[in-house]
């Protein structure tokens, strides 16, 4: 039976001056439905105390340490070692992660949350905060460097080193379900096509037939570039539903949040 999704996105306020969204500097894709960053979820603040209290039922408590400086320092070492593959010079705010991650109440148990290339795991830490105890989490890191820290820094929680095209072999490996949730923090716009397109075909396969939402985002400062606007247009020829969220100004650089859902 399908569950009311909800948008689940989070609360956060961001400013988000005309200045900073212009339309004509990014027109808008086909059928996609704008979402000012200020209204990104209005039941978020309940939303926040019920995976708060999801948190605490389940022992997790307060999420790792952040680390801004060292992750920081990290991400940058990896990005110029394999700029194809890390794709940004730091990770995520946490403005954006809130943002991309959303709201978790809806996840029932046994269900899965997939993440999709979690680096040093600012959006890991989001997940952690609101994730039901009885649910499932999987992140898909490609880089052994962070699949190490990760694992580290998150003892509870599970992870594979490889590539999230290899998705529905990965979850067949482990007993898994198909996710409820994909959250990805994937460079989709600098990933080899190949690459690029072996991870979308996985993204149809798992939200196929399904209540599954996926859920990336990219820098608007990159949002005109030919590679971007190729991934888009992928997205749109098997996807139904999509939703530009932001841009999320707090975020440096600053970036949209797009959603995805409704295999075609």
């Amino acid at each position: 039976m399908s569950k009311p999704q909800g948008d689940g996105l989070d609360s956060s306020p961001e400013p988000s001056p005309a200045s900073a969204h212009p339309r004509d500097a990014h027109p808008r894709d086909a059928g996609a439905r704008d979402v000012d960053a200020q209204g990104v979820d209005a039941q978020g603040a309940d939303a926040q105390g019920a995976d708060a209290q999801g948190a605490d039922a389940r022992g997790v408590g307060a999420s790792p340490k952040r680390r801004p400086v060292r992750d920081g320092l990290g991400f940058f070492t990896n990005f110029l070692k394999n700029p194809t593959s890390v794709g940004a010079v730091l990770p995520s705010s946490r403005f954006l992660s809130r943002a991309l991650v959303g709201s978790l109440s809806h996840i029932q148990e046994g269900e899965l949350v997939l993440e999709y290339g979690p680096g040093t795991g600012p959006m890991t830490a989001i997940i952690k905060e609101r994730l039901p105890w009885n649910a499932h989490y999987l992140g898909i890191e490609l880089q052994e460097q962070f699949h190490e820290l990760l694992s580290a820094r998150f003892t509870d929680m599970h992870f594979h080193c490889g590539s999230a095209g290899d998705v529905k072999q990965i979850l067949a490996d482990r007993g898994l379900p198909r996710p409820t949730r994909i959250i990805s923090g994937l460079p989709f716009a600098s990933l080899p096509i190949p690459v690029q397109d072996s991870v979308v075909d996985g993204l149809v396969w798992a939200l196929k037939d399904s209540e599954c939402d996926f859920r990336t985002f990219q820098y608007a400062h990159a949002y005109g570039m030919k590679s971007a606007r190729r991934f888009r247009s992928r997205m749109a020829e098997r996807f139904e539903h999509f939703e530009r969220i932001g841009p999320i100004v707090r975020n440096v650089p600053p970036a949209f949040v797009l959603r995805y859902r409704g295999v075609k």
